[in-house]
């Protein structure tokens, strides 16, 4: 019998708990922000919409496997940051409710296209290409109830896109070609910036369109000589 009661004590301190921590199952979408990525680090603020977070993280991306790069090499803008990463604890703000501090963890992942030759010379150092967005932050109330696995005061996924824009350090001759050093990644969100890929409702919606123009003409012409008919027999008229 106690053991019963003190397994239903905690249940309830659990669903207890459990209510006081925010959590939304729909994504939120940043309307604006920036991201800066180096090799070593970099920072990161997301703006929408009732929210605004600010961080720092470790990011993985493929552009830093081409450094040196050459102009026909391929690059790609994708980049994630692994959970577990590194966030500093900053001011910031979710679902209307300020908090001094922040102490987020989570995971941010930023998926652009491949670039089969990157244009890269002398006179342009930079290459820019549309990118999509998804992520996951948890905030908690100390960096020591992050470390312990605490329940966080809210957790949020998040969707957005905008452009992202790699610059590069060089050129620096070399007997194969120039060569080229990655220095930064950036991801500036812009509401309704194009997808790096079609999606498949768009894709839908243009076969859609197409096949009832298709529908469209073929009805004009098989009306065509029935007016032809008409017009005729009024003349004779």
């Amino acid at each position: 019998m106690r053991k019963f009661v003190l397994q239903s004590m905690s249940v309830v301190i659990g669903i207890g708990l459990f209510g006081t921590t925010q959590a939304l199952s729909d994504p939120v979408t940043v309307t604006s922000g920036h991201v800066t990525a180096r090799l070593t680090g970099g920072t990161f603020t997301l703006t929408g919409d009732g929210f605004s977070l600010t961080g720092a993280a470790r990011y993985e991306s493929g552009l830093w496997e081409c450094t040196p790069c050459r102009a026909s090499d391929r690059l790609n803008l994708s980049l994630s940051s692994s959970a577990g990463g590194s966030f500093d604890d900053l001011p910031g703000e979710f679902d209307h409710v300020p908090y001094d501090r922040t102490f987020l963890a989570g995971h941010l992942e930023f998926t652009a296209r491949d670039m089969t030759s990157a244009i890269l010379q002398a006179g342009q150092t930079s290459i820019s290409m549309p990118f999509s967005f998804t992520g996951e932050l948890a905030n908690y109330e100390s960096f020591k109830s992050r470390a312990n696995g605490s329940l966080p005061l809210f957790i949020a996924t998040f969707t957005g896109s905008g452009i992202a824009t790699a610059q590069f350090q060089g050129p620096v001759a070399d007997p194969n070609g120039a060569l080229f050093f990655a220095d930064r990644i950036s991801y500036d969100f812009a509401p309704g910036a194009p997808s790096p890929t079609p999606e498949p409702a768009s894709l839908l919606l243009l076969g859609t369109g197409a096949a009832g123009l298709l529908a469209r003409r073929r009805v004009r012409r098989n009306l065509e000589p029935s007016s032809t008919i008409l017009r005729s027999q009024r003349a004779k008229r």
